[in-house]
């Protein structure tokens, strides 16, 4: 997901070669199919309904269906004439989405029971993003796009999502203290403002609702994003000093895949919305032009860091060290 979203929105503002953007989505594709097939034998080892019964599993499915459709547009904006795959990619995403919502409903109603042990964080956002994943890619892929009325009923389904749950993730952060912001802040909470970014996305490439809630929206990613980011620098240095440079920062943990995901998908959405005739001249004009002049380039570096990140530790367990006696600390 964290890969199509590069290839949709910083990758074009690049200027790189063709040639890199053919190679980035034909790994996407590779990676894809290698997942799929990794779940297609769980499926018939009869042991995916058991690992998706715990709600943040289930949370979890809805990479599956947004992964799905922003490959699509990928494919669609690189190499035009697959338009029928990314097609075809989009339609499995709905597939999975109309399953995913079956699963949504034992979800959330196991995270609302208080004594049912789930923490919510960033992941029950997933919801939100694989909802609007649809509108975003189906505007693109769809012939003649998307009927407004369907695009205009998901995303409000979308934002109903993220509602509630902002609701759960608040109430597990601001009305317990059995959490440390060193190990129980993870990293998909970043998705408190990724989760908004595809929303405020969806809705302008669809124009089924109003581009003022677009730019409300906006606003909503850009607080979130400071605030976010901020509690990040903080988790940051409170690791260093529980764990040192090693151990608190250079461990590689899959979710970390999301914080490049949420920042492409900002700079996505600030850059679609600056583009968009109904969007006021004057929406934000300071930030918005240091988001659309070096936003791509942030986005290009995180990527490559965590990419960084992946190798060294790959690299590091390899190697003989202190972690190999008691293990390494989480990475969030």
């Amino acid at each position: 997901m964290a890969g199509g979203i590069f290839v949709i929105g910083a990758l074009g503002q690049l200027h790189l070669p063709n040639l890199v953007g053919h190679l980035a989505v034909l790994e996407l594709l590779v990676v894809w199919g290698y997942l799929s097939l990794s779940y297609a034998r769980i499926l018939f080892r009869g042991e995916l309904g058991e690992s998706i019964r715990q709600p943040m599993s289930a949370f979890g499915v809805g990479t599956w269906v947004a992964g799905s459709a922003v490959l699509g547009r990928a494919l669609l904006e690189v190499v035009p004439g697959w338009r029928p795959v990314g097609l075809a990619l989009w339609i499995v995403a709905v597939l999975l989405w109309l399953w995913y919502l079956r699963l949504l409903l034992a979800a959330f109603r196991a995270a609302l029971d208080p004594s049912g042990g789930y923490r919510a964080d960033g992941a029950i956002l997933l919801s939100a993003v694989a909802t609007q994943s649809l509108v975003v890619s189906g505007e693109a892929l769809v012939p003649g796009g998307i009927p407004q009325p369907v695009s205009a009923a998901l995303i409000v389904l979308g934002y109903l999502f993220y509602a509630a749950g902002i609701i759960l993730i608040l109430r597990r952060y601001l009305f317990r203290s059995d959490w440390t912001l060193a190990d129980d802040w993870g990293n998909v909470n970043c998705i408190l403002h990724g989760a908004m970014s595809i929303t405020g996305l969806a809705v302008v490439v669809s124009g089924a609702l109003p581009v003022g809630l677009a730019v409300l929206t906006w606003a909503w990613v850009v607080t979130a994003f400071v605030g976010v980011e901020a509690l990040e620098v903080a988790r940051a240095v409170a690791r260093v000093r529980a764990y040192g440079w090693r151990d608190g920062i250079f461990v590689y943990a899959p979710t970390q895949w999301s914080r490049n995901f949420t920042y492409g998908m900002f700079y996505a959405f600030t850059l679609q919305l600056n583009r968009s005739p109904a969007a006021p001249d004057s929406w934000a004009t300071g930030p918005q032009e240091a988001i659309l002049g070096y936003g791509h380039y942030v986005v290009l570096a995180a990527l490559l860091v965590e990419i960084g990140i992946f190798f060294y530790d790959r690299i590091g367990t390899r190697l003989p060290g202190p972690e190999t006696a008691g293990g390494s600390p989480k990475g969030g």
